[in-house]
């Protein structure tokens, strides 16, 4: 009688509580909803009534203004890219599951990250099984990557952070060190299996000068969390696959380097010419038989992609259009001033000739007017305004 009485209580209880209007909750919603609120706001219609969103573009433009500053960047860049297999991946949350999307996203990620790093170096670690497997090593290949990422594309087991960082850590410790060392890891699992000590870990990618940058799919984590603010990265958890691939592509520019790191260093580099031969010769990279290379000017070793390490004399091996191409980092497009435009006007984007809606945005150098989509363009792609050139 005891416990259907206070059973009683407790139902009638929380049916009060729920039923109770709360004047400072009117126009509250739950977090999964607030992506749908207002989206028909967002909503523009071109000349051909063609429907298209702006809300996203214009997160995306404030996000980029407010990181564009006065910091100095490294132009080659040491990257392990750590992706979690386990089990946790078969979530299906992300449609049709995080697996998927996560392949999609992260090979997309591997070829913005060459085209905007040429001279870079990238590398991938898959963990499962309460393993880390080293699939490919610091290359400037991103077929080869994502072949490889492809070929392996299957969960098992629990996910493995510590065994992760030192299959990291035992080949970023040799990169010269005028190279940024970085780790980008994306977990997925809530729980880790590790055979140590975890903090032991953190304190010596600490001292190595390695960068640790976690892109979550799950909840946060505290072991994730004291990774990223020990060495200095970033920590950022996904909400939907849109918001995935902005966190993705937040780390293709080169961070800012520290204040211990703010000294210059002279890099001897050599530009080979490729050449086709009649005959077949081995190549240094991957040892197998081709017409045509590149030969380094000071040992004469032949190699079939470029940029590489030279694995002889240790010359880094470039091609010019790849270094021309490194120096946006460094001398990126001043942000463009945002603009009303009034209702008796009609204003014309400059690069795309296309009406511009609502807002335009002027370079501060040429005084033209780009349209939003034009603005993001050429801030994350070409990086040369078309009206200064």
């Amino acid at each position: 009688w005891y416990q259907r009485r206070v059973r009683d209580y407790s139902f009638s209880h929380t049916m009060s509580l729920l039923e109770e209007e709360d004047p400072n909750d009117e126009g509250k919603v739950y977090d999964w909803e607030k992506k749908y609120v207002g989206s028909w706001v967002n909503v523009l219609e071109d000349e051909k009534g063609a429907i298209k969103s702006a809300g996203r573009n214009a997160s995306r433009r404030q996000r980029r203004d407010n990181e564009m500053g006065t910091v100095k960047r490294g132009m080659r860049r040491h990257v392990f890219l750590v992706v979690d297999m386990s089990r946790a991946m078969d979530d299906n949350d992300l449609r049709p599951n995080r697996l998927q999307v996560s392949l999609k996203i992260i090979s997309n990620f591997i070829k913005e990250f060459y085209d905007q790093n040429p001279i870079s170096q990238l590398g991938l670690i898959i963990t499962r099984k309460g393993v880390a497997e080293k699939l490919t090593e610091l290359s400037g290949n991103p077929k080869r990557h994502i072949q490889e990422l492809q070929k392996h594309a299957h969960t098992a087991g629990e996910a493995s952070l510590q065994n992760a960082l030192e299959v990291a850590k035992s080949t970023l410790r040799h990169v010269p060190k005028y190279g940024s060392r970085e780790v980008l890891i994306v977990l997925s699992a809530l729980t880790v299996c590790d055979p140590g000590d975890i903090f032991a870990t953190i304190k010596e990618l600490k001292k190595e000068n390695i960068r640790c940058s976690v892109v979550g799919l799950s909840a946060e984590m505290f072991v994730c969390r004291k990774l990223v603010q020990e060495t200095s990265g970033q920590y950022s958890i996904v909400k939907n696959e849109d918001h995935f691939q902005e966190m993705m592509h937040l780390h293709i520019p080169p961070p800012p380097l520290p204040p211990t790191r703010m000294d210059a260093s002279l890099i001897l580099m050599g530009f080979p010419q490729q050449f086709t031969d009649r005959e077949t010769s081995l190549c240094v990279c991957h040892r197998k038989l081709q017409y045509g290379g590149y030969l380094c000017p000071q040992c004469k070793c032949k190699y079939c992609e470029l940029p590489t390490d030279c694995k002889i004399c240790g010359l880094t091996l470039v091609l010019s259009p790849h270094l021309a191409r490194s120096y946006h980092h460094l001398f990126p497009v001043p942000s463009f001033d945002e603009k009303n435009i009034s209702s008796n006007r009609e204003e014309l984007c400059f690069a795309c000739l296309n009406k511009i809606q609502e807002r335009m945005y002027n370079c501060p150098k040429c005084q033209k007017h780009f349209c939003l989509e034009c603005d993001i363009f050429i801030h994350e792609s070409l990086h040369n305004c078309p009206g200064c050139e």
